[in-house]
């Protein structure tokens, strides 16, 4: 395992002499608006990791320490570098719990972010878990979605938070995820889920795994049954599409039962995975989904995960 370097506050720690000037450029700006940090800003490093492609300012100070007020009094800054024997230090746009797998080996320079000290066990045990942090902190669910999708991945839904609790990720604070109507936090003992903050910004648990086989989701929220678009959005926000029976078989054939008469991929139909008993012919799916085309007017949805 890796060597943890703790760096205490910055404040009030500016001892050493400063070499070389501070970035200049301070227009370009890494988050969206409406981001606000809503954390106090601790540094903890991981020797000899760093973080490539995120780098937008190269200083020469006397120290980590200095290092970290760069960061501190750049607002562009989330994390930063620093190469004791050339006392160089980089500032970086990104940190390292946005973008675990990014993380790289190289000697002599180390790491500094945000994380929590148990992210560096997370990177440097062998184990993948492609789940990441935001590095913003938003107001609003559609905000931090719209943050995922920028970087090609989604608000983490239930198994994937699972799977990830399961894998050792940190504890984190309150963040989004799939479901719009509350708000996850990962734990040492597993995902708990909580009602929605008044007004404190949240980061966003953005999620990547690949796809194999999983259990359909229900979406939260009820649609008419004419809404189509919007059954197919909200399966969407869960990183999945409406099932088809065939899923919905493969699902039940796998151990997942649902007792619940819900809309999927036919329209103007609904489903329920169980075993069929008073429904025969085209209402019975193989003999194992009972489905008909007398479904309530408003229902949630079968949604399955998209495989990649």
């Amino acid at each position: 395992m890796l060597l943890l370097l703790l760096l205490l506050p910055m404040s009030g720690l500016v001892t050493e002499a400063l070499f070389g000037s501070h970035c200049q450029d301070r227009q370009l700006k890494p988050c969206t608006r409406g981001c606000s940090w809503g954390q106090e800003r601790h540094f903890n490093g991981v020797a000899n990791r760093v973080l490539p492609g995120h780098g937008y300012c190269n200083l020469t100070v006397a120290s980590p320490v200095l290092c970290g007020r760069e960061c501190l009094i750049d607002d562009r800054c989330f994390s930063f570098h620093y190469s004791k024997g050339e006392r160089r230090c980089e500032l970086n746009g990104a940190t390292a719990s946005r973008y675990p797998m990014a993380m790289i080996e190289r000697a002599g320079t180390d790491y500094f972010g945000l994380e929590q000290p148990s992210f560096a066990e997370l990177l440097t045990n062998g184990r993948e878990v492609p789940i990441s942090l935001t590095d913003c902190w938003y107001h609003t669910h559609a905000s931090a979605a719209s943050e995922c999708r920028r970087t090609g991945q989604h608000l983490c839904i239930q198994w994937e938070l699972d799977h990830a609790s399961k894998e050792g990720y940190p504890a984190t604070p309150p963040s989004w995820y799939a479901d719009p109507d509350s708000q996850a936090v990962l734990t040492e003992t597993g995902v708990t889920y909580q009602d929605l903050p008044l007004t404190a910004p949240s980061p966003g648990l953005c999620c990547s795994l690949p796809m194999t086989y999983r259990d359909p989701v229900i979406t939260p929220q009820s649609y008419e049954l004419a809404d189509r678009a919007g059954q197919a959005s909200g399966c969407s926000d869960l990183a999945a599409h409406p099932c088809t029976l065939a899923e919905l078989k493969e699902a039940y054939d796998r151990g997942y039962k649902s007792g619940f008469w819900l809309y999927f991929a036919i329209p103007n139909r609904d489903a329920s995975v169980a075993r069929c008993t008073a429904h025969y012919g085209n209402e019975c799916y193989q003999d194992t989904i009972a489905n008909t085309p007398r479904p309530y007017p408003r229902a949630r949805v079968y949604c399955c995960p998209n495989r990649v």
